[in-house]
């Protein structure tokens, strides 16, 4: 090389290049001067290109040497013809290069301005040279590479400067780098010990006594409760030595690289669809983890997430993450709500109370200022309550919807289209007497004194524990017991068929929970309050029926925030619901079942689904047979032998038509508020055809709640109000948006167009935001000294406490749990973790 320069500048008489001006990486390198190549200045021979747009694995080793010779003018010497007797393989590589070098001589101009080699127009393939504007982007090119590669990377060795601490270095390398571990035939580790001690010598009461102390040990290991968990059996990864990596260094405030090794020691992923297991590569891309997101707030498991993003990519092959992953991701959401749950609670309370002015919410604090109760309701259900819905509420706290493990206590009530909804929720810490005080007296407050009319409760979990088992095991006890408690029409009546139950089933008289059912018959047996309004419940099905919506709403395991949040879902669940039953009310139309005048005025009075339930009583009218029994009275038997819901009993009816008039003992009327079968039926034998107006409840019509007074009266505004017209616009903008997207998402060209012009909208959308908040800003004003207030308390989370609810004792349990088997114990030393064969005594 150093004749090659020689020769040069003596064919051409140059004088010798001037000394560098600063010092060089290479001090030895010889300065050509560039006229010979059309430039005014001098090249570097021992620098690399700087427009290498070619994908290339590295510099050839006689790179320098070909561009010397090309130019001076010279062919150079035929170093890198193949050998005839050699492979393909070697003629391949020796035909690589020579394309490499065509590529750099076509484009060997030095660029004006900036010389740097950005890695955004640089090949795939790292290269000594590359920069990057940031560390992040430097790893980020090598994972891709490394993807598309087959192999995973990881961050290995830095080197941060001794004087600033600044990051300077950072290698890159596969994370196959360390060195396999040496087999060592199968020996034992040794294991370190203390120093030897002189042996001290023992009696034999002092060595009985050791020995004792070395089997309760042993015991005390066995023992599952004091047993240490055992080790998991992680995988870990192969080690291979691989030698591939990439090293940075910063250079003036840019990401050079300095170091590349492409040779690797390992076999690379054959299958595209495998990337997603390896360890750098099974993330979430950005853009999907805001839709992560919102499936994670749907309350939809990582499985189901899974379903949905297969649907988008087509299959679950192509996904690049898998569940686990979006495991991992969810329990990072969850992480970010631990802290500071009560106080974002009472800041969504406040923004609630702006929106809506009739919002209520009230919480009650420990002596450590840790939230002990709380409660809440909006100001839709208020006056819901007041105007209609005071006549019953259904209440049952057993399902725990936080990681507090507070029970979740909701106040359910029933609308005019036999819907539950949601009157006021609460969350209490135990459930203690003073706590369901506290409750009562924040619901009273919130509703404005106004206490219900009648409430329904569930009955101690435990009773049903110790008393299903009993009506399990005996087939004909339940009938017995459901006829005594669902057909007694009077007190007196239910003492008869208790009596003659319990006198039948002995396995029942003998049995102290029956017993205490009795004591309390007067507030769950039916005919003991046949003239309460209870509508269409008998028991707490309302208030669980809604735990089981809730279930799908809301994880047992999130923060009491999370649950807020969602009940505000669900009540925009349950209007939407209302709204579609009152469409059907006023738009469709049912065919009625018979050409009674009665049938027809009920269908213009009641909603739809109360009349469907009229119409199932109106049609039971044929099983009955009318016969006087003196005056206004009528008695009506079965002409069959059983009927649904009333059993094969004869009724008797009291009918006064001239005075409007009429009552049944069955008392359907005073529970549900519709008449029942046994006067419908009289309605037909004495020609009635209006039900009176005293026996139309108001709660069951579409004018239950004031201010509906239906789509024809309804008073229209004139304007839409600005959140219906932002809702509108929203909904205008996401069909527009869906053509759009439909349209584009043909090919990536569309794609990207439509992807432009929606990053310029929202740039110009942004500032003409920006410029709006500017002129609403108020000027300030000489500022005005007033006494601060003091800083409200902040509440704290409540700890975590056992409650009954859905724990272990109080939960349904199975049959093998009712009855399990019995622990065997040793017959030795009565331990029950081990039996006789394996206690430790039979070696002392």
């Amino acid at each position: 090389m150093k004749h090659l320069r020689t020769r040069f500048l003596h064919r051409h008489n140059l004088p010798a290049p001037p000394p560098p001006l600063s010092p060089t990486p290479f001090p030895s390198s010889w300065m050509v001067y560039s006229h010979l190549l059309g430039g005014t200045g001098f090249l570097d021979l021992d620098e690399m290109p700087i427009d290498l747009n070619e994908e290339v694995g590295s510099i050839p080793r006689n790179y320098f040497t070909q561009l010397l010779y090309e130019a001076i003018g010279e062919s150079p010497q035929p170093a890198n013809v193949p050998d005839p007797g050699m492979g393909d393989a070697q003629a391949t590589a020796t035909n690589t290069d020579t394309t490499f070098l065509n590529a750099t001589n076509a484009s060997l101009a030095i660029p004006e301005g900036d010389d740097d080699d950005d890695a955004s127009s640089q090949p795939n393939e790292p290269y000594v040279g590359m920069r990057f504007d940031t560390l992040l982007e430097a790893r980020n090119h090598y994972n891709s590479y490394a993807a598309r590669k087959g192999f995973s990377m990881k961050q290995n060795t830095n080197r941060r400067s001794t004087y600033t601490g600044v990051l300077e270095k950072q290698q890159f390398a596969c994370n196959q780098f360390r060195k396999p571990k040496k087999d060592d035939g199968g020996a034992e580790k040794a294991v370190p010990i203390g120093p030897l001690l002189d042996p001290v010598p023992l009696d034999e009461v002092e060595k009985e006594a050791a020995d004792i102390a070395s089997v309760i040990a042993e015991l005390d290991g066995l023992d599952p409760k004091k047993r240490k968990p055992p080790n998991r059996k992680r995988e870990t990864i192969k080690r291979s030595d691989c030698k591939a990596k990439m090293v940075v260094k910063l250079k003036d405030g840019r990401w050079e690289v300095i170091s590349f090794v492409a040779e690797r020691t390992h076999p690379l992923l054959w299958k595209p669809s495998l990337t997603k297991y390896l360890r750098s590569h099974h993330g979430i891309p950005h853009e999907e983890k805001e839709f992560v997101k919102h499936l994670y707030s749907s309350n939809l498991t990582a499985g189901e997430m899974m379903g949905v993003m297969s649907e988008f990519y087509g299959t679950e092959m192509l996904v690049p993450y898998t569940s686990k992953t979006i495991t991992n991701y969810c329990a990072t959401l969850q992480t970010q709500s631990k802290e500071g749950d009560m106080a974002k609670v009472l800041n969504y309370f406040n923004e609630q109370k702006e929106k809506d002015p009739d919002f209520y919410c009230r919480l009650k604090l420990d002596a450590e200022d840790r939230v002990e109760n709380l409660f809440w309701v909006d100001g839709a259900a208020r006056r819901a309550y007041a105007e209609a819905y005071h006549d019953c509420v259904s209440f049952d706290a057993t399902y725990l919807t936080n990681k507090y493990n507070m029970p979740f206590a909701p106040f359910i009530g029933i609308n005019r289209h036999v819907q539950s909804i949601m009157l006021g929720c609460g969350f209490v810490r135990q459930e203690l007497a003073t706590s369901y005080d506290w409750l009562f007296e924040s619901f009273l407050i919130a509703m404005n004194g106004l206490a219900p009319d009648n409430i329904i409760t569930d009955q101690d979990g435990a009773m049903r524990l110790k008393c299903g088992p009993i009506l399990g095991r005996n087939p004909r006890l339940p009938e017995d017991f459901n006829d005594c408690i669902d057909f007694s029409f009077s007190p007196e009546e239910f003492e008869a068929k208790w009596a003659l139950f319990m006198g039948k089933w002995h396995v029942a008289a003998g049995h102290p929970h029956f017993h205490v059912l009795y004591e309390n018959r007067a507030s769950w047996v039916p005919c003991y309050f046949k003239h309460r309004f209870f509508p269409f419940l008998q028991s707490t099905q309302r208030s669980e029926g809604f735990n089981a919506i809730l279930k799908r709403y809301i994880n047992p395991h999130k923060s009491v925030f999370d649950f807020v949040r969602q009940y505000e879902k669900l009540q925009v669940h349950i209007l939407v619901r209302e709204g579609g039953n009152d469409y059907r009310t006023y738009f469709l139309e049912l065919e009625p079942w018979s050409p009674f005048p009665v049938e027809a005025h009920a269908y213009k009075v009641y909603t739809t689904d109360i009349y469907l339930r009229f119409r199932n009583e109106f049609e039971l009218i044929g099983r009955y047979n009318v016969s006087p029994f003196g005056g206004n009275y009528y008695k009506l038997e079965p002409n069959m032998s059983f009927c649904a819901k009333y059993s094969s009993r004869t009724y008797l009816v009291i009918a006064n038509k001239d005075e409007g008039l009429y009552s049944c003992e069955c008392s359907k009327m005073d529970i549900d508020g519709m008449l029942c079968c046994h006067i419908l039926k009289m309605f037909t034998h004495l020609g009635v055809d209006e039900i009176p107006e005293r026996y139309i409840l108001k709660r069951w019509t579409q004018q239950a709640v004031l201010g509906f007074a239906g789509p024809a009266t309804a008073p229209q505004p004139d304007v839409i109000p600005p959140e219906s017209q932002k809702q509108l616009r929203h909904a205008n903008l996401n069909m527009s948006f869906s053509k759009v997207a439909k349209l584009a998402s043909a090919s990536d060209a569309p794609t990207a167009i439509l992807n432009r012009h929606i990053r310029a909208a929202a740039t110009e959308i942004s500032q003409l935001n920006k410029s709006r908040k500017k002129r609403k800003t108020p000027s300030v004003g000489p500022s005005t000294s007033a006494p601060a207030e003091p800083e409200p308390v902040i509440p704290r989370d409540p700890a975590k406490s056992t409650t009954k609810g859905r724990t272990k004792t109080h939960r349904t349990v199975s049959a093998l749990e009712l009855h399990p088997k019995q622990t065997v114990k040793c017959s030795l030393c009565g331990s029950q973790f081990h039996n006789i064969a394996t206690c430790p005594r039979r070696f002392l």
